[in-house]
């Protein structure tokens, strides 16, 4: 489309633009909220930033946070910001710029200072300095006087930095338009979708084809280790207990707050009587059935008779014929860990004591069959069917690929369309993005969206776009409003200002970085993710 889409279409500059965020710089010290251990993460000119500054960091980050969003806030979100990684950069970032500063001999002067803070709207009363709000605002953050001082010397330090970095940016009005184009213009593109069942025709695997695809697919295939066993489930509700007055007084007594309305009016024991009994009796009986089951295991596996024991207690012996572990019966499903505790037991052995949400279980393993991989003939049909559904989207996408290579060719992508037997689409105009009219979204979509020009009209690559792979032609953009432009062409160069120092910023930071680590200036102790 434009200059500009193609030189930007990639990292986080775009993404930028696409959701209009400027992020604004800023640096602050650490204040002294919390007291954790100070491990090292990093040491910046024999300057150690600690462990605990990068909690309060991390803190403070999630306290501005969950006031921007409130309930808005959604654990997705969270992740996204990644702030743990903004709160460590953020503390690495700053000393850097501080060492820096002390490099270009950058100063602060106390009057600076001083008619910085005398100009803070929030520490004024009617346009004058107000001492006692000032006092508040530390005790609110939890601040010294120096911390905070410290703060703003730190902060002023940065804006110096920032004024040389930035003196350097040029904006041209081209730049401005190609913004306001990114933001305005619209675009309409052909397309030709190849699905992989279109190709399904075309595949005949051989035999021994199959047998290699087996062969490296045998974990789609192999049968895993069989068991058979036997169990006895001791319910609890078959081991009741008498409950008595003065244990359900007892226990009204102890979980009264459990025992309200909405409204949190109390409710009386009578209202709660049969609750209580209910409660009582199932907690018992599961204490009872344990009891039981704990004994059965500890005779059973003194005299090994699992059989003799259910027989002479009336209890139920279950026989399971062989099952896959990875796959037990419906009734084992929620017990936790229940295929690792099966995999660990011999033939003959007897489990421990497994807790259900009704009762407890004991088993005997009766016998084991060793997994295995089945021979091509017994699965041959299973085996062709996932390898041409494997090749089906190999071969789609590479005939989406050999189309494109066509098309460099001086071929037209009707000709070539018509000539596979393939539609060629159109999706009308639309603000460029991941999601594509009429096809749907792909994460990669605006990125090779941006890089469409009337010069270079095809896609790089096919997109795979609900189980097809997609070949986009640019056939059109549509014209811009002159008048609109010029109208919005200042707020434009703004936002553009913006972004280009944030970038500068971004890019001196990220080389003075490098620079200091070569030096051994900067040592990092700890990476993000250990913390």
């Amino acid at each position: 489309m434009l200059r500009f889409f193609r030189k930007h279409a990639r990292g986080w500059f775009m993404i930028a633009i696409i959701g209009i965020i400027i992020v604004v710089f800023v640096l602050y010290f650490g204040s002294s909220r919390g007291s954790r251990t100070s491990n090292a993460i990093a040491i910046v000119d024999r300057r150690i930033i600690s462990e605990a500054e990068f909690h309060n960091e991390y803190e403070k980050l999630l306290d501005k946070t969950q006031l921007r969003f409130g309930s808005k806030l959604t654990p997705e979100i969270l992740k996204k910001m990644d702030l743990k990684r903004q709160a460590y950069n953020d503390l690495l970032n700053r000393q850097i710029i501080i060492a820096k500063a002390a490099d270009l001999k950058i100063q602060v002067s106390d009057e600076e200072l001083r008619n910085m803070l005398m100009s803070v709207p929030v520490l004024q009363t009617n346009g004058v300095f107000d001492e006692r709000k000032y006092q508040q605002i530390l005790r609110y953050n939890k601040l010294s006087a120096e911390d905070f001082e410290a703060l703003q010397k730190a902060e002023l330090i940065a804006n110096k930095i920032e004024t040389i970095v930035r003196e350097g940016i040029k904006i041209s009005d081209q730049e401005i338009y190609d913004l306001y184009a990114l933001q305005n213009q619209k675009i309409n593109v052909n397309f030709v979708q190849i699905y992989g069942k279109d190709i399904k025709k075309k595949i005949t695997p051989t035999q021994t084809e199959l047998e290699d695809y087996l062969k490296r697919n045998s974990n789609l295939f192999s049968i895993a280790e069989q068991t058979k066993i036997k169990y006895i489930f001791f319910a609890g509700d078959s081991f009741p207990s008498d409950i008595s007055d003065s244990d359900i007084m007892g226990y009204y007594s102890s979980y009264k707050d459990k025992y309200k309305t909405k409204d949190g009016k109390q409710l009386s024991l009578t209202d709660v009587k049969s609750a209580i009994v209910k409660e009582l009796k199932k907690t018992r009986g599961l204490q009872n059935a344990y009891s039981e089951a704990k004994k059965a295991h500890d005779i059973i596996y003194q005299e090994d008779k699992f059989e003799a024991y259910g027989n002479k207690n009336n209890l139920k012996i279950h026989d399971v014929e062989f099952f896959p572990i990875n796959k037990p019966p419906q009734e084992f499903t929620s017990i936790k860990n229940f295929t690792a505790m099966l995999l660990e037991l011999q033939k003959d052995e007897i489990s421990k004591v497994i807790a259900a949400e009704n009762g407890y279980y004991l088993l005997k393993v009766i016998d084991k069959k060793p997994a295995y991989l089945p021979k091509l003939n017994t699965i041959e049909n299973e085996v062709q069917r996932r390898f041409i559904e494997s090749e089906m989207q190999i071969l789609a996408e590479k005939e989406a690929q050999s189309i494109l290579e066509s098309t460099k060719s001086g071929d037209t992508l009707d000709k070539i369309a018509g000539k596979n037997g393939l539609k060629v689409n159109e999706t009308g105009f639309f603000q460029p993005g991941n999601t594509i009219p009429k096809l749907g979204s792909n994460q990669d979509a605006a990125e090779v969206l941006f890089q469409l020009s009337p010069n270079k009209p095809y896609a790089e690559k096919p997109l795979f776009i609900n189980n097809a792979y997609v070949i986009l032609k640019l056939k059109d953009v549509s014209k811009l409003d002159e008048k609109d432009f010029e109208a919005k062409k200042d707020q434009y160069k703004k936002i553009l200002i913006s972004i280009k120092r944030e970038e500068a910023m971004q890019t001196w930071l990220e080389g003075n970085k490098a620079a200091m680590i070569k030096e051994k200036r900067i040592k990092i102790k700890k990476q993000v993710e250990d913390l």
